[in-house]
């Protein structure tokens, strides 16, 4: 057999175990009450995202977001258990977003909520626009070899529990964008 021919075969049994293994996961995911692997990082504790003290702040970024880049009408948003991880106590949400076919990702303030009437410049809801959200239709890949180390593609298993997640053990926030306000250069056209 050649070098070429092993190396093939090697890359393939590697893809075969990824796809048993992700498998595997999925179906955990589906018996289990608890998020599959993956959502939540080891000795991490999972909460409620209203019991947060940074709740009044996520749910006025959400606005902000779905007033930046939602269409018109309504917008229901399944946000995931907050996950706060163990060693540094940093706390995080997911957030699926359907109307979008978008998974946000919100880092929150252990301190709890300074200012819930504090607005994001275009620069900070930018980051909601690229960076911290998962195109569902563009960055997600079937494998984890698929994804090989890219910092924004993402498994199809690992979107799906974290859909899971959010969809059955989150809370549902329904927002509705905002009418956008005339811009100085709209003004002058009229």
């Amino acid at each position: 057999m050649s070098r070429q021919a092993r190396r093939t075969r090697i890359v393939w049994a590697r893809a075969a175990g990824w796809s048993l293994a992700l498998w595997l996961a999925i179906a955990a995911c589906a018996l289990a009450d608890e998020p599959g692997e993956g959502y939540t990082p080891a000795g991490a504790s999972l909460s409620q995202p209203r019991a947060h003290p940074d709740w009044p702040c996520l749910a006025s970024l959400l606005q902000q977001i779905v007033d930046d880049q939602g269409a018109a009408g309504r917008h229901a948003l399944h946000i995931g258990r907050v996950v706060t991880t163990a060693g540094d106590g940093r706390a995080f949400v997911r957030v699926y977003w359907p109307r979008q076919r978008a998974i946000l990702l919100v880092s929150l303030n252990r301190d709890g909520c300074a200012d819930p009437g504090y607005r994001h410049d275009p620069l900070a809801l930018g980051w909601y626009r690229s960076k911290a959200r998962i195109d569902l239709d563009q960055g997600v890949r079937a494998t984890e070899a698929e994804v090989s180390g890219s910092s924004y593609l993402v498994t199809r298993a690992w979107a799906d529990a974290v859909i899971a997640e959010c969809t059955t053990h989150g809370t549902e926030l329904t927002l509705r964008r905002a009418r956008r306000r005339r811009s100085d250069a709209d003004a002058d056209t009229l």
